[in-house]
């Protein structure tokens, strides 16, 4: 190997190593004051790098907050999907979909308090949906279950919080050690949320 492409290694990962340096704390920053108490110098200076940095890898605040959103999406549709399979019934398919998501939620506890954050302003008006892969999926997952006459003849919003949000509680009672997951409660918790969907 030439000096030459070790540099350009050794460049590369150094800056993959700031990209996620500014990722890291700006999920932190969040939680901590919310998106409206954060700034590109605040999370600057968390991240050790200068405000110039940020400036190569997002246009501003916004697109910093908008690309942190996809890239949490797009790593949970990756980990979340990578386990089904379309030979598995529906509800096989909805125990793995709920058991995947929540070692995903348990190893990145950071993403649940700034998605929920991100979803409740503007800036989803910038999302497409159609983007993610899981979001696609649950989509065509709740759609054929109505279809099939095995899911209640509800609007597709209400069968899809119905059946997830109940997960995204039992991470954030986990995570506050209000109420620890095991194996026996999860499987408990996905029986009610599969018996919310079905007929």
């Amino acid at each position: 190997m030439s000096a030459y492409s070790l540099y350009r290694i050794l460049m590369r990962t150094r800056d993959e190593n700031k990209y996620n340096a500014i990722v890291k704390e700006s999920l932190r920053l969040t939680h901590e004051y919310g998106f409206s108490g954060i700034s590109i110098s605040k999370i600057a200076k968390r991240a050790d790098v200068s405000p110039a940095t940020i400036y190569i890898y997002f246009e501003n605040k916004e697109d910093l907050l908008v690309k942190i959103y996809c890239d949490i999406q797009k790593k949970m549709g990756v980990q979340i999907l990578r386990k089904i399979t379309m030979n598995l019934s529906l509800e096989e398919q909805f125990r793995c979909l709920w058991k995947s998501s929540i070692n995903f939620y348990l190893d990145n506890p950071e993403f649940i308090n700034y998605r929920e954050q991100f979803e409740q302003t503007g800036m989803m008006k910038l999302i497409d949906p159609k983007e993610f892969q899981v979001r696609e999926y649950i989509t065509e997952f709740i759609q054929k279950g109505k279809e099939r006459g095995i899911f209640k003849p509800l609007p597709l919003t209400i069968l899809i919080s119905f059946a997830f949000i109940p997960l995204i509680t039992l991470v954030k009672l986990h995570v506050a050690k209000i109420q620890l997951i095991t194996a026996s409660l999860i499987e408990k918790v996905i029986d009610i949320a599969w018996y919310a969907l079905v007929v």
